[in-house]
Order: structure tokens, then sequence, then C-alpha cells
């Protein structure tokens, strides 16, 4: 069979065959409309120590997803609605409640602002971290494209630097979308400079408590599967369901990059080309995305500890006296 392998770049005119077999492109899984009833609602969550954010609210967190299958002047994204369903699945298990009004397909670029600024001025104080995804095609310097027209990532994720309620909780942002026209071969090492310049990430543009994710370095292409989605949301999927209940997200992170890096590679003109994605924190604490039984067991011991340090406390107590009984017997004994 043909590769059936696309990229996510404005203005790449070389034609990637799509498969011979005859597929449906997969209808977006369905989501309700908000309602209180069946909802996920987090559980008291008492912090192991002060690495981790606290949890106070009784939402994980507020899941915003935009996907640009049919971005300006562009092919069609075939295969971007699986990493919607997936995303959606996915966070599903984690216990986040995913709404269909979150979900923006499509949408210009005065939408994705509006739709942000909604997002923004919405009651955020029960909610515990921020999520957002962006499916597009994309450029060099953190341009991203619309419907109509382009978007750049910072004015994404900067929408929400002074938003008080989001004030001390983690706001993560994932971009799946190329950044140039240059493929990242398999056997040229990347040069630490190469990896970041100084101009994609300005000291302007970062706030505390944000984790920014990028599908790709700076001037590389993004792969696409046109039937199985793309390489990063997809086994960024995997390792959040499959960990996401033990492991903080930095360390999903890593473990995503370390899949992509080894699982995946395009075959052309006889050369391997590969992707790197790359993310940057600034981060405060640990961000976990759910409890696990393990975390919970020391959770509940956490939260029993002063209980249980009055029992010992007490036990010791009793054996000091049994100790001193039996010295003064002892004592007596010998006279």
């Amino acid at each position: 069979m043909q590769s059936a392998n696309a990229i996510d770049a404005k203005g790449f005119h070389l034609t990637v065959p799509e498969p011979t077999v005859s597929t449906a492109e997969s209808a977006t899984v369905h989501v309700g409309p908000k309602h209180d009833w069946g909802k996920f609602t987090e559980k008291e969550h008492i912090p192991i120590d002060v690495t981790e954010y606290n949890r106070k609210g009784k939402e994980p967190g507020l899941v915003l997803i935009f996907n640009e299958e049919n971005a300006e002047n562009q092919p069609y994204r075939k295969g971007s609605r699986r990493d919607v369903n997936e995303i959606i699945l996915c966070f599903s298990r984690l216990g986040f409640n995913i709404y269909e009004d979150n979900i923006c397909t499509d949408f210009t670029r005065k939408e994705v602002l509006e739709k942000l600024e909604q997002v923004k001025t919405n009651d955020l104080s029960d909610v515990n971290s921020l999520i957002v995804f962006f499916l597009s095609h994309g450029d060099d310097n953190n341009i991203l494209y619309c419907k109509d027209s382009s978007i750049q990532a910072h004015e994404i994720w900067t929408k929400f630097s002074n938003c008080d309620e989001l004030d001390n909780k983690p706001k993560f942002f994932i971009f799946q979308a190329c950044k140039g026209k240059e493929f990242t071969n398999a056997s040229a090492g990347e040069s630490v400079t190469q990896l970041v310049p100084d101009t994609i990430f300005s000291p302007k543009h970062m706030t505390p408590d944000m984790l920014i994710v990028y599908s790709t370095l700076e001037g590389k292409f993004s792969f696409r599967n046109t039937l199985t989605g793309t390489w990063f949301i997809q086994e960024l999927c995997k390792n959040f369901s499959a960990y996401g209940r033990r492991d903080d997200v930095v360390s999903l992170l890593l473990r995503t990059t370390k899949c992509v890096c080894r699982n995946y590679y395009h075959k052309a003109d006889e050369e391997i080309y590969k992707q790197m994605p790359i993310f940057i924190s600034t981060l405060r604490k640990k961000f976990y995305l759910n409890k696990n039984k393990d975390r919970g067991f020391i959770l509940e011991v956490m939260s029993q500890y002063d209980k249980i340090m009055n029992s010992i406390n007490e036990i010791k107590k009793k054996v000091d006296v049994l100790y001193n009984v039996q010295l003064e017997q002892e004592r007596k004994a010998k006279k």
C-alpha cells in the first residue's frame, strides 16, 4: 500500500498519494451540551506535597478543541477528525467533561478569538486547569491557519495570561501543525541552538503556570496519516490514556516525545524522515490530570495522618509504661 502520510504545512505542493483502499471519514464522537446530570466531578483533593498543583474545584479542567480541517487555501486535512475523536475519548477516560460547544470546527480567525474571549469571561472558579488543542496547517514563526486567514500561537495562550480565575492553575496548550517546510532527517543531528530560536518564545508572551507544546521543531514538517490521524496527537492520547492517572503531564510529554521519535518515520526518495515534538514550560508545580489508586492511597494516608500519629503516640506511651513497670519489678527482685 502506498504511503498515507500527509503534511500540515502551508504552501507545500508535493502530492502524497492516498491509499488505494476506499475508507470513509469517521464522524466526530458525539458529545452532549452542558448539563449537571452525568457530569464527572473532581473528588476532594489533598495535595501529597507542595510540588503538586491544588485541585480545589469540582471540574478537573476545561478542554477546548479547535479543528481546522479546511484551512485557508489548503488541502482538506483528512484524518484530523480521528485526532478529535481520540482527544475526546482520552480526556473523557481521565474524568474530564467534554462539551459540544467546546469542539470548534473550521473557525475563522475572528471566531477563534471570540471563542477564547468567551471562555476567558466565563466562570472558571470551579475549573482546576485549562487545556486547549489547536489542530491545523501551520508555518514558520508560530503561524497557524484558520478557515479564512492566520493567527499566531501566542495570540491563543496570551488570552489567558491575566485571567484571575485561572491564576495559580495550570494552562496547557497543544499545537498540532507544521512549523516550516523542512524535513527532520533521521541521520542528521539537530544542534541545540536550532531547536528553539530566540524569536519564537518572547518573554513578554510567557507567563507563569503555562505549558506549551508543538508537534514539531521550528522550521520542520509535522506528519498526519490520512487514515489514523497525526503522529503526535495519536501518540499523546495513547500515553495520556495509559499513564495519565499515574504520571504528571511533563513526564507524559517526555514519554510521548520518545514514542513519536522512536515509533514513526516517513520514507521518501531513499531518505528516512522523523518528527521531534517540543515543549516549553513555566509550570511551577507538578501538573496531574487525575489520581490513580496508588496516589489515591497516599492521599488517604495523608488525610488520616493526625489520627495515625495519635495512635502511634498512644501505643508508644503504653510501651513506655510497660517498660517502666518491668524495670521496677526487676529492681525490687534484686533487693
